[in-house]
């Protein structure tokens, strides 16, 4: 990237993408112009004035409050003994950490085990510290590796919920399709997958302008139709209030 680390536009993306979303996730932690007054400026052009920011946390709400739904209904209306749940280059595992945190009061967290995988070692730095910091640090398993690997990372190993949410928004359809039934191999009978994927935008030129990586604009409908070409049946289909993002589960 050219363009200085000064300028308000570039600020936010610098340090690759799980830097930029942890900025969005923790904005409202901090003081606005507690880092600065560059960075208060590009803060507010961020969080105040695009919408992408609030859109990827409207996004996690939304992940968050699914996963929340089906690890009660999978204690409380099967009596499983254990959820497992499996995100794919989930990175810091916000959502999940958040769901757990929320359940914890009940005990029906420890009944739930969690594997990240994410080829960023920093990414999962930041979501082992985020777990530790809720005193969560024994339900998850954090694995370094490739999203194009997971049948091989586990060969013989079932989930009851997979989560890919932000990673589909770089993959072709091509790329996709293969992880979805990959993903769908991994998963146990009556499971479910939930994803997200980028909706087309009128904010698309200026993100490209920051510098984002190239990402694969989706209607609600193709991402159906990814599930569905992958052996999945049953999609529901959220669409963000902001409509930068589209959350789809659907079941094995």
């Amino acid at each position: 990237m050219k363009k200085s680390s000064k300028d308000a536009s570039t600020v936010v993306v610098r340090g690759g993408t799980t830097h930029a979303l942890e900025v969005m996730y923790e904005r409202y932690r901090r003081k606005l112009f507690s880092r600065g007054i560059l960075q208060g400026l590009s803060d507010i052009l961020w969080h105040h004035i695009v919408s992408q920011p609030k859109a990827l946390r409207n996004r996690l709400k939304i992940v968050q409050l699914i996963i929340q739904n089906e690890v009660v209904s999978y204690i409380r209306d099967q009596n499983k003994d254990e959820i497992s749940i499996l995100s794919i280059a989930g990175g810091s595992s916000r959502s999940i950490i958040y769901t757990l945190q929320n359940i914890k009061s009940d005990g029906i967290h420890n009944r739930v085990h969690v594997v990240t995988i994410d080829k960023d070692e920093s990414a999962l730095d930041v979501g082992r510290g985020v777990a530790k910091e809720m005193g969560l640090s024994d339900n998850f398993e954090w694995i370094h590796g490739s999203a194009r690997d997971i049948t091989s990372i586990f060969p013989s190993r079932k989930f009851d919920i997979i989560e890919i949410v932000g990673l589909l928004d770089y993959f072709n359809v091509d790329r996709a399709t293969r992880l979805l039934i990959s993903s769908y191999k991994l998963m146990n009978i009556g499971g479910h997958i939930i994803i997200a994927n980028v909706i087309p935008n009128s904010e698309k030129p200026f993100v490209y302008k920051t510098g984002w990586p190239l990402m694969y604009y989706r209607q609600p409908n193709e991402v159906e139709n990814l599930l569905s070409s992958s052996g999945f049946d049953r999609c529901d289909i959220i669409i963000e209030p902001m409509k930068v993002h589209c959350v789809c589960v659907a079941k094995k």
